[in-house]
């Protein structure tokens, strides 16, 4: 088993700074997590961080921020009921709702202990689900544009595949750009890029990548990912 400070997921790192029992609160204890994003863009995350006491059961708390880069965040979280921390007490932390990680906490010695700990990536599904675009268009271009896929980087970093084929199997007399745009909640564009490609190179199949896309908002901040074509 491992501190629970000594572990970094995906340029994040976790420690519990704090235990209060504040007398006079209806929620008797106070459990401060620090939260330390270490990369260079802000990260989302959101926490249900359930306490399981060995004399009072389950306690849960929830809490959430965006962290600047190369920054940190304090989060406070509140428990009914309990006012000793014992040994052999355990937490379960959730971390955007499991997409980023499950954690598994059990105290040891005053320390916090890392059980278990599962990092997932589960944006990919999500993601290509929310790519758009228009065969109506593809086809004015000769062409048809198809098995669309994603892979997320990270928090902040995607990679976009398509498949790119000749309309009918007759190669485009004309050269022709697939565009990329991405869409925050907002609808306000965040990023765009392009795949250019002579139609005397086009041998009417291609595998395109659109690679190396950073954003300034995490990847579950994307509402939508345009793909089209033109001139």
């Amino acid at each position: 088993m491992e501190l629970l400070k000594d572990k970094l997921y995906n340029g994040i790192s976790f420690e519990i700074i704090k235990e209060e029992f504040p007398e006079g609160y209806s929620c008797p204890f106070w459990l401060f997590l620090r939260v330390t994003n270490l990369t260079d863009h802000k990260k989302k995350i959101d926490i249900s961080m359930n306490y399981i006491s060995i004399k009072h059961g389950l306690k849960k708390s929830w809490a959430q921020d965006f962290i600047p880069d190369n920054s940190f965040v304090d989060l406070r979280f509140l428990y009914d009921d309990i006012t000793t921390a014992y040994e052999g007490d355990r937490i379960e932390m959730e971390i955007n709702k499991g997409k980023f990680a499950s954690l598994r906490l059990i105290r040891e010695r005053g320390n916090w202990m890392v059980v278990e700990s599962i990092e997932r990536s589960t944006y990919n599904k999500e993601l290509k689900s929310k790519i758009e675009h228009f065969e109506a268009i593809d086809e004015q271009f000769g062409i048809i544009l198809q098995n669309f896929s994603v892979k997320v980087e990270d928090e902040n970093s995607l990679k976009v595949f398509c498949e790119v084929l000749a309309l009918n199997g007759e190669i485009p007399e004309n050269d022709f750009t697939i565009n990329i745009a991405i869409y925050d909640n907002n609808n306000d564009i965040v990023y765009t890029g392009y795949e250019s490609r002579y139609a005397e190179e086009f041998k009417g199949f291609e595998v395109l990548t659109f690679d190396s896309i950073r954003l300034d908002i995490t990847v579950d901040e994307i509402s939508k990912i345009r793909i089209y074509p033109t001139r």
